[in-house]
């Protein structure tokens, strides 16, 4: 007996049908990328994926969310391809903003994202026995702790603190302070922190004398979520 269908019906079937296979290998392909970790053997690939990191944040397109799998992967050990100096702020946690899953960064908190000795022992042993590639020192915009050093805000511990902010602001600004100056001190007090990074500890100049290390600069947009990472 003879097939009713129309020839119609059939090619539309045949379209579904090729429609859900498509949809089911792209699901699968992206599946994989997302469980896959990133493969980090330079200081310029770890960059790069964290260029792409916030891009896919920017674009709501996160691949390192599955977390109860990240926790499997890293039970046995860890390998963090960068290091990220941030501020306190709540409002920018890097794991997130640059999409990396557990494993993926060591991150200092601190306001104002200043380095001290504790900081730079634990770069130390990022860079030196964890082979991390890269050292980020990430800055943000409307920063309290550097409104506070403008303003010379003083309490008990903080008063220490914004005092290291301070060198990045300069003095011979008139008042009223224009609105610009916080994010140009927010960006001076990054490159400051990376100077002092370098300066300040041996190992690190070491490795990144022999190409093994870089320390870059960045900031965070808290309005856009964009991450600028800094040229030089």
């Amino acid at each position: 007996m003879k097939s009713t269908k129309k020839p119609s019906s059939v090619i539309s079937s045949l379209f579904t049908k090729t429609a859900l296979i498509l949809l089911a290998l792209c699901f699968l392909e992206f599946s994989e990328r997302k469980a896959a970790d990133p493969e980090i053997n330079t200081p310029d690939e770890a960059l790069n994926e964290l260029i792409y990191g916030n891009n896919r944040f920017l674009d709501n397109a996160m691949i390192y969310t599955d977390y109860h799998e990240q926790i499997q992967k890293t039970k046995n050990g860890q390998h963090p391809h960068s290091f990220v100096l941030s501020c306190i702020d709540s409002r920018v946690p890097p794991e997130i903003i640059l999409d990396q899953g557990i494993g993926h960064l060591f991150v200092a908190r601190v306001a104002g994202n200043v380095e001290d000795d504790n900081i730079l022992g634990s770069m130390e042993y990022a860079v030196e026995v964890k082979h991390t590639k890269l050292i980020v020192v990430l800055g943000h915009s409307h920063c309290g702790a550097v409104q506070g050093a403008i303003d010379n805000v003083e309490l008990e511990h903080l008063t220490q603190l914004t005092e290291q902010i301070k060198p990045a602001f300069s003095k011979h600004i008139t008042y009223p302070i224009p609105e610009h100056v916080a994010e140009e001190t927010s960006r001076q007090n990054v490159k400051l922190t990376m100077k002092h990074i370098y300066e300040n500890s041996a190992t690190i100049k070491r490795l990144v004398n022999a190409g093994k290390v870089k320390i870059v600069g960045a900031y965070y947009d808290i309005q856009t979520g964009e991450v600028n990472f800094f040229k030089k």
